[in-house]
């Protein structure tokens, strides 16, 4: 999703979190899509973003990266960090309502010594905003994913989103159907098997 983040805050943060890149921004909770305009990036956190995933029995997350790519005229400058395993249980509590028994939760967070080139970034935004120059933030969030068996005829995701270190986890876009929304080469019959 791109937003023009020099005019709006950080409605860009519906990412999804699959195993391919999904076109999910049609798939964003109308309730999300107030939290997301509600969010300030010029003064969030960077250390208290939260990001969680739903994923059924049989897939598992390897590698979570957050993207970040700032445009300001045809100059593009993207970053990738790979995001840290969250394992605080009292952080999951907003989630417990959303485990089922055939699926898992994993949650993520920026690793701490990442947070100055998140904020360097955010800085170098409000650097062209101020100067009176238009241009972009996208933000994304991809993940590399291993099967342990086999998957459900449905292979649904979901994500969440967690900005405030006192709020609650709310979702990005609910039960996505990775049969269906991903290419047929990034199939869940192509994931690899965890080793």
């Amino acid at each position: 999703m791109n937003i023009s983040a020099f005019a709006r805050p950080l409605a860009a943060a519906a990412a999804v979190l699959a195993v391919a890149a999904l076109t999910a921004c049609s798939s964003v909770p109308v309730t999300s899509m107030v939290k997301l305009a509600r969010t300030d990036l010029a003064t969030a956190d960077p250390a208290a973003l939260r990001i969680a995933v739903r994923l059924p029995q049989g897939l598992r997350p390897r590698r979570v990266t957050l993207r970040i790519a700032v445009a300001v005229g045809a100059d593009k400058r993207e970053q990738a960090f790979v995001l840290a395993d969250l394992d605080d249980p009292a952080e999951l509590l907003s989630l417990a309502g959303e485990v089922t028994n055939d699926t898992m939760i994993y949650a993520f967070r920026i690793a701490p010594a990442d947070v100055p080139r998140v904020l360097a970034l955010r800085d170098e935004m409000a650097a062209h905003k101020a100067k009176g120059e238009r241009g972009s933030l996208t933000l994304g969030v991809g993940a590399e994913a291993c099967r342990t068996g086999a998957l459900p005829a449905k292979t649904l995701i979901t994500t969440y989103l967690k900005t405030e270190r006192a709020g609650d986890f709310f979702p990005l876009v609910r039960d996505v159907d990775l049969r269906k929304e991903v290419p047929k080469e990034a199939s869940p019959e192509r994931i690899p098997l965890c080793g």
